[in-house]
């Protein structure tokens, strides 16, 4: 059996494995130079967004036989509005590296497989369908499954980030939510390690002639002191994707509509959708039957962020005020309930309420 990946990304890398698990050795082809995102930073994996798993990076090694070493365990995340500010503490989730860094999550998939992975290399989607068994789009753009005519825009985001330095928590992640410099986005801080950390704004609707605008306003209203020891911007696209897969060619991680328009968080999609297509395709089992816990989690999330987007910036002073009060913390984050699910579920009885009026 011969099987084409486009992209080195985590999504392809991970289905690279689950294949290899098989006796499958696929080719990947990557038109960088090397493996991970251009930029390096630190991002979360959130327990309270995948229940009913209960730690995802034990699930990962358990179950699917991919062992990532986080940086640090989230222990504690503050969250902040214009008035109002509430901390949660527990075992809250991982902080991890993404980048092209050798601890970064894609070099430590990178180490876990044998397959070729041909850099430099933009590979033809239409020429790959025809020498290979089957290809797996894993690009980490829409740009093949919009030409395929499978996507749907949800949410387009302009992301500026950058590395600063100053003193930190290691196990500690800040998040703010602020209309005047985020709009219905949000901002976070994730620390490396005690002297360095991330800190990023995500902004619905910007893009890179503005984006700086609002970078500036968040640095003035929040009156940071950190130094910056490196600043980027890219685009956050995610939509929604059917089919996800067109004859031979299957779509993974964020090719595949897997970056969730709630937060943005794309890690954990991208591994299970990429293990998932490589499973379809030894099991020779439907696609999208595997991916029905993923596609649930996303109609959630759309559910969600449709909703946050009515938002004002005395709704986001309730929310966290609410998140935190002790009662609820300790149901969404000491317990092992789907609580968005059921969040999801209120909101859209809540929405049916209203068109009935």
């Amino acid at each position: 059996m011969k099987v084409g990946i486009i992209g080195a990304g985590i999504s392809g890398l991970a289905c690279a494995h689950e294949l290899e698990r098989h006796g499958v050795i696929p080719d990947i082809f990557e038109q960088r130079n090397q493996v991970g995102e251009l930029v390096t930073h630190c991002a979360a994996v959130l327990k309270v967004m995948n229940r009913p798993v209960k730690d995802q990076i034990e699930d990962l090694r358990k179950n699917l036989n991919i062992r990532l070493e986080p940086l640090n365990p989230l222990k504690k995340i503050i969250m902040n509005t214009p008035k109002a500010s509430g901390t949660v503490y527990g075992k809250l989730g991982y902080l991890i590296k993404q980048g092209q860094d050798q601890d970064s999550t894609a070099n430590q998939l990178l180490s876990l497989i044998k397959a070729p992975v041909y850099y430099n290399c933009r590979a033809d989607f239409t020429r790959l369908a025809r020498e290979y068994d089957y290809v797996i789009i894993a690009s980490g753009t829409s740009d093949i499954t919009k030409t395929l005519g499978c996507w749907q825009d949800v949410v387009k985001s302009w992301v500026m980030g950058s590395t600063v330095l100053g003193s930190f928590e290691p196990t500690a992640m800040k998040m703010w939510l602020n209309t005047e410099y985020a709009k219905r986005g949000y901002a976070y801080l994730n620390p490396f390690n005690q002297k360095s950390a991330s800190l990023v704004l995500v902004v619905q609707g910007a893009d890179r002639s503005n984006i700086g605008q609002y970078w500036s306003r968040f640095w003035q209203t929040e009156k940071f002191t950190y130094e910056i020891a490196s600043l980027w911007d890219l685009e956050h696209s995610s939509g929604f994707v059917y089919p996800h897969r067109v004859d031979n060619i299957l779509f993974v991680g964020n090719a595949g509509g897997f970056l969730e328009p709630l937060l943005g968080f794309a890690l954990l999609g991208a591994i299970y959708s990429g293990v998932y297509a490589a499973k379809s395709i030894i099991e020779g089992i439907n696609y999208e039957d595997y991916l029905e816990q993923l596609k649930e989690n996303t109609r959630i999330s759309i559910a969600l962020r449709a909703y946050l987007n009515q938002y004002q910036n005395k709704n986001f002073d309730r929310l966290i005020a609410l998140l935190t009060a002790p009662l609820i913390k300790n149901m969404i984050y000491n317990t092992n309930l789907d609580v968005l699910k059921y969040i999801a579920s209120l909101v859209h009885l809540i929405d049916k309420v209203k068109s009935l009026k």
